[in-house]
């Protein structure tokens, strides 16, 4: 008789005890099962490894070991970046180790790779309550069960922070608007105040600008002000949403406006912008800022000078399609 665990694994199981269910895996060497996890375990070739694990859960699967054969191929298909194949492998290693937090952080790896947006965040929600649940435990009164404690701990604390990253990072990558929302949804939840958050409102605005959900996107670009209070792109954004008169908000779209042409002409150009880019860029932000000007104007009835800014709009704007298209029909525009 012989008992494998992987050598990979085991200062973790060291560092974690309660988990040692699925890796402590007694088999008979001698047995055709237990013959084949051996040649697995010394297989060194990838594809291989995971070929002889995979004909071990065949011929073999409601053995003892199948747990532990899972949980390597899960580890053995986010290597070779077979995520699907990971994932699917986890959650069944999760269904006979519900509590172990290594399953549940390669679940989140395995969906990061993946990439899909809806999964991740549910793995990561799996992975975040366990990681909570591992640090909550108390400092042990046993002189000598405090060092694996500690480990457990900073094992946890490790796993959740590669949470908020997995979620930030799927975040940037994102191209689907509704996806991009639901990250951001979940690192605002499960990472409330954490390192990306004042990140999160411009790529709200962008997103729910995507989307078409204007007071929405107004609402992110008032959020996103706070950390950049001179932002032209979301003073003009949240200007359009408060020029409309049943908001009660035209006065806070006319500052926006002038708040826009009283700082963007003395802005310095980015480093990564050329002369003309940015005077283009400068002088399509001060054509809006001029026509929200005069719409909040004729609002409030002042009628003269709307229209004298309006004429400024106008003449700065001509031929920009694009500028004089509904707010949440423009393509995000930021230096």
């Amino acid at each position: 008789m012989k008992r494998l665990i992987s050598a990979t694994l085991w200062l973790l199981w060291l560092a974690a005890p309660n988990w040692a269910q699925i890796r402590n895996v007694t088999i008979n060497t001698e047995s055709e099962e237990g013959k084949l996890l051996q040649q697995a375990g010394e297989e060194s070739d990838s594809a291989k490894k995971i070929g002889l694990l995979e004909q071990f859960l065949a011929k073999f699967g409601s053995h003892d070991a199948a747990g532990y054969v899972h949980l390597q191929l899960q580890a053995a298909c986010l290597a070779a970046s077979q995520f699907d194949k990971s994932i699917e492998h986890g959650l069944e290693a999760q269904k006979k180790a519900p509590d172990d937090l290594e399953i549940a952080h390669l679940l989140v790896k395995g969906g990061e790779g993946k990439g899909d947006a809806q999964q991740l965040v549910a793995l990561v929600d799996g992975t975040h309550a366990l990681a909570l649940k591992a640090k909550a435990v108390p400092k042990p009164s046993d002189a000598d069960e405090v060092e694996t404690w500690k480990r457990s701990v900073e094992f946890a604390t490790q796993v959740d922070q590669y949470n908020e990253h997995a979620l930030y990072g799927a975040a940037l990558k994102q191209t689907a608007p509704q996806g991009k929302v639901l990250l951001l949804d979940a690192l605002r939840k499960y990472f409330p105040g954490g390192q990306f958050d004042k990140t999160l409102d411009a790529q709200y605005v962008v997103a729910y600008q995507q989307l078409g959900q204007n007071d929405k996107m107004a609402e992110a670009a008032e959020a996103a002000l706070v950390g950049d209070p001179n932002n032209e792109a979301y003073l003009y954004l949240a200007g359009e949403s408060y020029v409309d008169p049943s908001k009660g908000k035209i006065a806070q779209a006319e500052g926006n406006a002038r708040k826009i042409l009283e700082t963007l002409p003395g802005k310095a150009k980015p480093a990564n912008m050329s002369d003309d880019d940015w005077n283009k860029y400068k002088n399509n932000y001060l054509g809006l800022a001029r026509s929200l000007l005069g719409r909040s104007l004729a609002n409030q009835g002042k009628f003269a000078p709307a229209h004298k800014e309006l004429l400024v709009a106008a003449a700065a704007l001509k031929g920009n399609n694009e500028a004089l298209a509904p707010p949440t029909r423009r393509r995000p525009t930021s230096c």
